[in-house]
């Protein structure tokens, strides 16, 4: 998603958007996991750079993770009940979850909050100060959206504007999650000032 699009698309709610990327992209052919539970590697497009959203995490946090996917109705994990996302339109669609959670949502889980602070922005902070992964598929995903660090701040700015009590969630890093080697935290704290003036 580059700045233009980003403008044109900011005000839609949740479902107006998932519709559009539903255009935008096409839908899967096929549903997330089979009906044992297994993943369904022939929906997967990491090589076009583009990750799969499944739409009801707006009632129900990872839906993608077979343990709390067995939690929820195995419809949920339909073809029509997921969309193709970059990084970047992925964190938008958490954020929008985060605004507006459906009103039938799980009542022990803070649905949104989790993908934007434990997942999406550790691994776009690396990303956008120049972390190189060695993981092919990871890559691709990185490629499409590098040159778009003024949507990236957008959204960091809305998220914190929205929810200011998470702001020190913000400044973290992949290397807080998953043990990368030739990468720190210390590198991103040029980015964090960004985020940290917004």
């Amino acid at each position: 998603m580059n700045l233009k699009e980003w403008k044109k698309i900011k005000e839609f709610n949740y479902l107006n958007y998932c519709n559009y990327l539903h255009k935008k992209y096409g839908m899967p052919q096929g549903n997330f996991f089979t009906p044992n539970w297994s993943p369904n590697p022939k929906i997967k497009r990491t090589n076009e750079g583009l990750n799969i959203h499944h739409i009801m995490e707006d009632h129900a946090i990872m839906l993608g993770k077979k343990i709390y996917a067995m939690q929820s109705p195995y419809e949920w994990q339909y073809a029509d009940k997921l969309v193709y996302c970059d990084l970047l339109e992925h964190l938008f669609l958490h954020i929008l979850i985060c605004e507006n959670p459906h009103k039938d949502k799980k009542q022990d889980q803070s649905v949104g909050f989790g993908g934007v602070i434990n997942f999406l922005v550790p691994e776009l902070n690396d990303v956008y100060s120049g972390w190189k992964t060695k993981q092919m598929w990871r890559l691709n995903t990185h490629k499409v959206i590098i040159s778009d660090l003024d949507v990236y701040l957008e959204l960091i700015k809305r998220f914190k504007t929205n929810f200011p009590r998470y702001e020190k969630c913000l400044y973290r890093s992949l290397t807080e999650r998953y043990p990368i080697n030739y990468w720190s935290k210390e590198k991103d704290k040029d980015l964090f000032e960004k985020l940290h003036r917004l």
